[in-house]
């Protein structure tokens, strides 16, 4: 048995800070007429930079069949006999849990198992980050699912959003709270739920406030824990972002690390740009070390 491993971009694997084997497969992004595949035609820092102009609110498509037929075939080239592939959140896009209904039957010699990451960006990327390590590890597919399952019960996510027409746009949020938050001035505390649904966690006013909540909520969920990965995130706040990094290591006495990490133009798309958040993976209980 050899494993392959495989993500879509929306994973953030392409600005990961680890090395990894992870095949991608891509996502397009629509500027009315205008199609752009992530990470091929457009970079997270053109996107923005082009997002903070545009009156146009993007549109995404989920990786095709094809797409993703090139990268299973690409691996059962290298000998492997089995793929996982990591999509978004299936409450976050239906295309993970149509192509696991699929998957079965696309393929010959090979064998397809599609796993819901619930969650979304670098999140995503270490639970595919992790599968690949435990497969060369020597772990057969149960076990390695069951390990990412493990460490997807591990990831939190909090983030502050500058502009919530693009949640509400593109349904990611209803329209009552989002019409709501804009009308009051409100910066709701956004949560990236264990259903890997994105719901208002709370309403701050102000972002200053929602920044120091985000924060706040992040240690209280991670207090009881020794190897804590956090994650500061960010569409187009990469200052801020280095800024809120430094704040929370000097607030945290149990991190395993503190990164930065960009969120791919396939989810900013959705989210827009301003966006300020702290995710954190608990490793305490895991087999391996990420």
């Amino acid at each position: 048995m050899k494993i392959g491993i495989t993500a879509d971009c929306s994973s953030g694997l392409e600005y990961f800070p680890h090395k990894h084997n992870v095949k991608i497969t891509r996502t397009s992004i629509h500027f009315g007429e205008e199609t752009l595949v992530d990470g091929v035609d457009i970079t997270a820092d053109e996107f923005y930079e082009r997002l903070a102009k545009s009156e146009i609110i993007p549109t995404t498509s989920a990786p095709t069949p094809g797409e993703i037929m090139k990268q299973v075939e690409a691996w059962k080239a290298e000998g492997c006999t089995d793929v996982i592939h990591f999509p978004i959140s299936f409450n976050l896009s239906a295309y993970g849990e149509n192509l696991q209904a699929l998957g079965k039957d696309m393929f010959d010699g090979i064998n397809l198992y599609v796993f819901d990451t619930k969650t979304a960006c670098t999140m995503e990327g270490y639970i595919a980050y992790y599968a690949e390590k435990l497969a060369k590890k020597g772990l057969g597919i149960q076990e390695v699912i069951s390990e990412c399952s493990k460490l997807r019960q591990n990831i939190s996510a909090f983030f502050v959003v500058d502009n919530l027409k693009y949640l509400v746009k593109n349904g990611r949020l209803s329209a009552p709270a989002g019409f709501v938050g804009n009308l009051a001035g409100i910066k709701p505390v956004l949560e990236l739920n264990r259903e890997g649904r994105i719901i208002t966690y709370e309403k701050v006013r102000t972002h200053r406030k929602a920044i120091n909540r985000i924060v706040q909520i992040i240690k209280e969920k991670s207090v009881d824990y020794k190897k804590v990965i956090y994650i500061v995130l960010h569409t187009g706040r990469l200052e801020d972002a280095k800024e809120l990094a430094k704040r929370l290591e000097g607030e945290v006495d149990n991190a395993l690390r503190i990164e930065v990490a960009t969120i791919t133009p396939t989810v900013g798309a959705h989210i827009g740009c301003g966006v300020l958040g702290i995710a954190r993976i608990v490793t305490d209980n895991l087999l391996l070390e990420i």
